[in-house]
């Protein structure tokens, strides 16, 4: 299974790579907003600095588990391809793995890349707990969205594209969120939103180190419980 396992990861990473418009918004573009922020806000406050890094990884993180698992999971279904990967000598579950394995490796390196970014451009460290808080922040995110998303896929499994409302949820959580800027502290209604949904409490994590635990607790929880039902609903030929 190792090396049916490192091929789908292989495969995964090759596809990424071919998809130009993927390759700019997960590696390229997060980069350029942090730039871009942190030289508005950031020079004169280092302390916004580090508020921005993680902000732009969570957004990261939030938009790649929406977009690059559910979507492409209810392709394989929609399409038939999961047929075809019933007769490869691999399981179909060792292809998923390696998809959401490749993921990690994305955002892991997107990581490693503003963290030298901010070194060079604002002579911020990320220090070796702020680096495990992030990690921290890419598992549990990519798990969360990536479920959130297929959800959402297999909720609306009969069209086609479904990424309409996939963005719908995408900037609710970004502009609820203290991703770019402490939104909540000017909004009390703002604030109590995104404290409800789930890219706050991850932020919380990555930046000081504390979170809710009901909070996180239901959204590791419900998308899981609400793409099974969606799943066992679809009466797609498996």
């Amino acid at each position: 299974m190792g090396r049916y396992l490192y091929n789908a990861i292989f495969y995964q990473l090759i596809i990424f790579l071919r998809i130009k418009q993927a390759v700019f918004f997960t590696l390229i573009f997060p980069v350029f907003l942090f730039i871009i922020f942190g030289n508005i806000w950031g020079k004169s406050d280092i302390w916004y600095v580090e508020f921005i890094f993680f902000g732009v990884l969570a957004m990261t993180v939030t938009s790649d588990g929406l977009y690059a698992i559910g979507p492409v999971i209810k392709e394989y279904y929609a399409n038939g391809l999961i047929k075809y990967l019933n007769k490869m000598p691999q399981s179909v579950l060792t292809h998923f793995v390696g998809l959401i394995m490749s993921r990690i490796f994305v955002l892991v390196s997107i990581f490693l890349v503003l963290a030298i970014t901010a070194f060079l451009v604002f002579g911020y460290v990320v220090t070796l707990t702020k680096i495990l808080a992030g990690l921290l922040l890419i598992v549990l995110g990519l798990f969360i969205f990536s479920f959130m998303g297929l959800a959402l896929s297999f909720a609306n499994i009969k069209h086609k594209n479904d990424k309409g409302i996939i963005g719908f949820v995408y900037y609710i959580f970004l502009f609820t969120s203290d991703a770019f800027y402490p939104v909540g502290e000017f909004n009390s209604t703002i604030k109590m939103i995104g404290n409800l949904l789930p890219l706050n409490p991850l932020l919380q994590i990555a930046r000081e180190g504390t979170f809710s635990l009901f909070i996180l607790a239901f959204w590791l929880i419900f998308p899981v419980c609400v793409f099974y039902y969606f799943y066992k609903k679809s009466d797609i030929t498996r």
